[in-house]
């Protein structure tokens, strides 16, 4: 290989090779986009395909509703239709479609505020006493954990549990528990301080812990 020093002493190569190297190749996410942006209805097609599944299982979370899970899935992915041009790629494709997702969930869920069943957070945090012991402790989830998660009985109280979560809450418990997404990204995915996600996380826990610590104590 030829090379040649330029006028500030650095290696200079030949032309001929430089036009060889070879260049990094698009990322599948980014070439996906770039079709999308030229309005190709394989592209479209082929995000439902990939992400309708994650959508619907994020949306039905957070609304508890398989109607209204449904239309947060149309919702989202007209929106994604509509204004894809305009994603500046600052974030995953992944990301800006959950926060989508979120956002279309949400409206769902403010439109059904006369069936609003949700219990301020504070309400169901643990109580005190004046030296700062817990007044009642939870119970022990482990080794059974795992097993009792997998009750159908159990399932239905969780259920009801993270149902009464304040929106807040519920969103970065599901983001996080269900969907399996790292602090970070739910930080992401909601425009939250990554301190922020671990703190609402936190407090979601024990609120779904101090709803089902009855029947806990029951199975113990």
């Amino acid at each position: 290989m030829n090379m040649d020093r330029g006028e500030t002493g650095g290696l200079v190569l030949e032309r001929s090779v430089v036009e060889t190297l070879p260049t990094r190749p698009p990322s599948a996410e980014g070439g996906l986009v770039a079709r999308l942006k030229q309005g190709d209805p394989a592209a479209f097609e082929e995000l439902v395909r990939q992400y309708e599944a994650k959508v619907f299982s994020l949306a039905r979370g957070l609304t508890r509703n398989a109607e209204d899970a449904q239309d947060a899935v149309q919702d989202t992915f007209l929106s994604v239709f509509k204004n894809v041009k305009s994603f500046k790629g600052d974030s995953s494709l992944s990301t800006w479609i959950y926060r989508i997702t979120v956002n279309a969930a949400l409206m769902k869920m403010r439109r059904r505020r006369h069936e609003d069943r949700t219990v301020p957070i504070d309400e169901a945090m643990p109580a005190f006493d004046e030296d700062g012991h817990r007044v009642a402790s939870l119970p022990d989830w482990n080794p059974r954990a795992d097993e009792m998660l997998l009750n159908r009985e159990m399932g239905g109280h969780l259920t009801q549990a993270i149902g009464a979560l304040e929106a807040d809450y519920r969103s970065v418990l599901i983001l996080r528990d269900q969907e399996g997404l790292s602090n970070e990204e739910v930080a992401a995915v909601l425009k939250l301080s990554v301190a922020a996600v671990k703190s609402r996380l936190h407090r979601a826990r024990i609120f779904v812990r101090e709803r089902i610590k009855d029947y806990m104590l029951q199975e113990r």
